[in-house]
């Protein structure tokens, strides 16, 4: 059975919280990780997990969780408070993020990334072009720390 990883805004999901230390997440999730640079402007290495599909980072010392990425995946399931949401097409996503966080979308990237500041929830996708008859669809989706 695969795992459900359901994103509460500002908290992460049951098994992974946002804050917690990398020690503790690791014995949680017990899953072989693979250290990346996911951000090079930092010291800090992440922690990529199920096939490269889930992206942790840390800040501080001792490293604690500071977001959280979700790429769509076989190997697990992920929704926001319940809500498949990278299974809609984009504007459908967006609506639904906005009406569960109460936050407005804001991208700044011509519409690869929208970010949904107060809640700490992101949604990025790697291309503008079309996947099927009804548009664009988001490839991950985030949770951090604010």
């Amino acid at each position: 059975m695969k795992p459900i990883f359901d994103i509460t805004p500002l908290i992460g999901t049951d098994t992974i919280k946002l804050n917690a230390t990398r020690e503790t997440l690791l014995i949680a999730l017990n899953q072989p990780t693979k250290a990346i640079k996911k951000y090079p402007e930092r010291q800090q290495l992440s922690d990529a997990l199920y096939r490269n599909d889930l992206h942790i980072s840390y800040q501080g010392q001792p490293a604690v969780v500071e977001s959280i990425e979700f790429a769509f995946s076989d190997l697990y399931e992920v929704s926001l408070l319940g809500e498949s949401i990278l299974s809609l097409p984009t504007k459908s996503a967006l609506a639904k993020v906005e009406a569960i966080t109460g936050c407005k979308p804001i991208t700044n990237d011509d519409g690869f990334t929208y970010e949904f500041s107060e809640s700490g929830i992101w949604l990025w996708r790697e291309s503008n072009d079309n996947f099927d008859e009804n548009g664009f669809y988001f490839f991950t989706i985030g949770v951090r720390c604010i």
